[in-house]
């Protein structure tokens, strides 16, 4: 397994797929309030409904999410591919940057807060 290959695969796909999200996100809300005065800033993320698909925003907010994942994503492939040759460094290396990686992503907001 060619880990070089796999990241940028994953980087490239990653990238494409939050570009394309993002972007039609941002046109679609452009084309449905370019009359109206609504505050793009002002956008509250603190009640998102995840399966509304009618704010045109929630799709842009997808697409930072996917993006958002993409280090994640890559170190829980270097996990698989440093298994795969059973590298015990740095498979643990990998675990404990991971590991890190979700504490501070999922549990630490909700420590802040």
């Amino acid at each position: 397994m060619d880990e070089k290959k796999v990241i940028s695969s994953t980087l490239r796909y990653g990238v494409i797929i939050s570009s394309i999200l993002i972007v039609s996100g941002m046109l679609i809300f452009i084309v449905l309030h370019s009359n109206s005065s609504v505050n793009i800033y002002a956008y509250n993320t603190s009640n998102i409904d995840i399966f509304n698909l009618n704010n045109p925003l929630n799709i842009s907010l997808y697409g930072l999410i996917v993006l958002i994942s993409l280090p994640v994503l890559i170190v829980g492939e270097q996990v698989i591919i440093y298994s795969t040759e059973r590298d015990k460094i740095y498979i643990l290396i990998s675990l404990v940057v991971l590991s890190l990686m979700i504490f501070a992503i999922i549990i630490m907001p909700r420590l802040l807060h």
